[in-house]
């Protein structure tokens, strides 16, 4: 069994197509998990002024061949809603106030819905460029 000069150019040009889509495939998707992440971030938020809920942000960073999400809030007591933080009178701790850990579960929840996003959306592309 052998290959044709030209079918080898072609599988050639497809896994070139190939590696330029899946690039943007991981923006993309990278992008998705961030914007379904915070949607999720937002409804675990306490809601008090709406500044907290409000303030939630994304960025998409990528080092290298890894895409990181980095998911923040400017809030200064967000850290404190999302770890818990202890109640302080006359200089005396006498309380502590739980943690609501939006961040954390989010990221929880995420970590098990985000690699068959990328998968289905790689096998996508697959298909459309090997014509499978």
């Amino acid at each position: 069994m052998g290959f044709e000069f030209g079918q080898v150019a072609e599988l050639r040009d497809k896994v070139k197509e190939f590696r330029i889509a899946s690039g943007r495939v991981h923006d993309k998707i990278a992008r998705r998990v961030a914007l379904l992440a915070i949607r999720k971030v937002k409804l675990m938020t306490p809601v008090d002024t709406g500044d907290l809920r409000n303030n939630w942000q994304f960025q998409v960073v990528k080092k290298g061949d890894v895409y990181v999400i980095v998911i923040f809030n400017q809030v200064e007591y967000a850290s404190f809603v999302e770890s818990g933080h202890r109640i302080v009178v006359a200089g005396r701790t006498v309380g502590w106030v739980e943690g609501r850990f939006m961040l954390k579960l989010t990221m929880g929840e995420l970590e098990s819905i985000a690699p068959r996003m990328w998968e289905r959306e790689i096998e996508r592309e697959m298909r459309r460029i090997f014509g499978q």
